[in-house]
């Protein structure tokens, strides 16, 4: 993968084999073909994502100085603490925040519903919340969770 740039990379993408016989597209032909399609196309759609957020990130180093990161990150650990929750399960509740659904936060995180769902009940359980919209009103109460979190989905 040396020696390919930002451009390169962003246009790369998931290339199938050759079919046995020309003018035909391949198709998987086993369950194990099929199977490596299927996570070739997962890491593909990651890949698509990975670049997405690289570019947020780019375009966002370059607005803010160095120093107001740093502050920015100091603030966002004086509001976590005494949090008891982990950043995962605290981002499946800010994701919820949004109105972000189980499914919708996992594809965006790339994490299985079940994963999602089980970081969601969780945080309820700690935080010993009713449900959900009890968990979100816990965590923007306490300064966990931000407007801007929860607009964006993601905390930090």
């Amino acid at each position: 993968m040396t020696g390919l740039n930002g451009k390169k990379l962003a246009q790369a993408g998931l290339v199938l084999p050759r079919s046995a016989r020309p003018g035909q597209a391949w198709a998987p032909r086993t369950p194990a073909e099929e199977h490596l399609l299927r996570e070739a196309q997962r890491l593909d759609r990651i890949r698509l994502l990975l670049l997405e957020e690289l570019g947020r990130a780019r375009a966002e180093a370059g607005r803010r100085p160095l120093s107001e990161k740093v502050a920015a990150a100091a603030r966002a650990a004086e509001r976590l603490k005494g949090c008891p929750l982990p950043p995962a399960q605290l981002n499946a509740v800010a994701a919820a925040a949004a109105g972000e659904s189980v499914h919708a936060t996992a594809r965006r995180l790339s994490l299985s519903w079940e994963t999602v769902r089980s970081h969601r009940q969780r945080a309820l359980r700690r935080l010993g919340a009713r449900d959900m919209e009890h968990a979100v009103q816990l965590c923007t109460a306490a300064g966990w969770i931000t407007p801007e979190h929860a607009s964006a989905g993601v905390s930090q």
